[in-house]
C-alpha cells in the first residue's frame, strides 16, 4: 500500500511516517485486527489527526473495502490485557451487542462502548476495574467511561438478565 502512494504520489506533502501509520492502520483493518488510532498513535509517534487525514485520502483514493471497527472487535483484546475472566469478557460483549440494539450508547465511539462495558461487565462480576484501569487499557477518558456507564446503569434492567446477574453488585453512578 505504502509502495502504491509512494508510486502515484497521492499524499504529496504528507510525512513518510504519517503515510506508514495510516498504512498500518488500513492494514490492521483488512486482516481483521483492527487497532485505534491511539493505538497507532503510540507506536508511530503520528498525531491522530494526521492519520486520519492520510486514511480518509487513501480510502477515497484506493476505493478500499475497510471494514468499521466494532466494539466487539476490540472487546477480548481490552479484557485480555485487564486479565480478566472468560465470564466477564462473554458477559462484556453481551452487552455491547444489547447496547448496540437498544441505542443505549447510539452516537458513542466503539472504543467508549467497549470500556463502559467493560467496566460495567467487571463489577457485575465482583472484580470491579477501577475506571483508571480501563481508562489506560482502552485509551478512552475516565470521564467517558463514567458517562457512558451512567447511560448503561440507567438502562440496567433492558440490558442485564435478571436470573444471571446481581444488580446490587452494580455500583451507582
Amino acid at each position: 500500500m505504502y509502495k502504491r502512494v509512494e508510486e502515484e504520489k497521492l499524499l504529496r506533502g504528507k510525512s513518510t511516517e504519517s503515510i506508514i501509520a495510516a498504512c498500518i492502520f488500513i492494514a490492521c483493518r483488512q486482516e481483521n485486527v483492527p487497532r485505534t488510532f491511539k493505538e497507532i498513535c503510540v507506536i508511530t509517534r503520528v498525531p491522530k489527526k494526521e492519520i486520519g487525514r492520510c486514511f480518509k485520502t487513501l480510502i477515497r483514493n484506493f476505493e478500499t473495502n475497510v471494514s468499521t471497527m466494532t466494539s466487539e472487535d476490540l472487546m477480548s483484546r481490552f479484557c485480555s490485557m485487564l486479565k480478566l475472566r472468560m465470564e466477564i469478557q462473554k458477559t462484556a460483549l453481551e452487552l455491547t451487542i444489547k447496547t448496540k440494539e437498544l441505542g443505549t450508547l447510539a452516537g458513542k465511539s466503539p472504543v467508549s462502548v467497549a470500556a463502559a462495558c467493560i467496566y460495567m461487565a467487571s463489577c457485575l462480576y465482583n472484580q470491579p476495574q477501577s475506571t483508571k484501569d480501563v481508562a489506560q487499557v482502552t485509551g478512552v477518558s475516565e470521564v467517558t467511561i463514567k458517562n457512558s456507564y451512567k447511560l448503561l446503569y440507567s438502562e440496567k434492567k433492558r440490558l442485564l438478565d435478571p436470573n444471571k446477574h446481581n444488580y446490587e453488585n452494580l455500583p451507582s453512578p
